[in-house]
């Protein structure tokens, strides 16, 4: 009968190691679901904020300088990612027609392609970060 007290008492620490040893692979699981959801979420309102800007370049003004056109591109996709929460400034924005260096703004049947290329930094990881693209291209009618 003293053996078998012996036996129980002897297991009574073996669920608190399994739980210590198995505790760091939870975490970090739950840690990656959650950066993953963020990253997602961002480059959903990046793809947003690009097909917002393609649709603000096929529909400038013909009248408008080249100039105002681009701005109210990049404002369309600024004012995007600054709503969802990220710093805009840190962004980078080009507008351009595939086989050109220019944008062709309002000739028919050019398309125009917007690009977003956004750093994001993990927020478990601070010192690591990767550089988020999204782009749409729109045809002038």
């Amino acid at each position: 009968m003293s053996s078998r007290k012996r036996g129980v008492r002897g297991e009574q620490g073996q669920a608190l190691v399994e739980f210590a040893l198995i505790l760091p692979i939870i975490l970090l699981l739950v840690v990656g679901m959650l950066e993953f959801a963020r990253a997602w979420n961002l480059h959903q309102v990046m793809t947003d904020a690009a097909r917002e800007g393609a649709r603000r370049a096929v529909l400038a003004d013909t009248k408008a300088i080249d100039g105002q056109t681009q701005d109210s591109v990049y404002a369309a996709m600024w004012n995007r990612l600054a709503q969802f929460g990220y710093d805009p400034s840190k962004a980078t924005m080009t507008i351009t027609t595939p086989g050109s260096a220019v944008a062709k703004w309002k000739e028919t049947g050019a398309n125009i392609t917007v690009n977003l290329r956004c750093p994001y930094r993990f927020w478990a990881v601070p010192w690591m970060s990767i550089t988020m693209r999204s782009s749409f291209t729109m045809r002038n009618e």
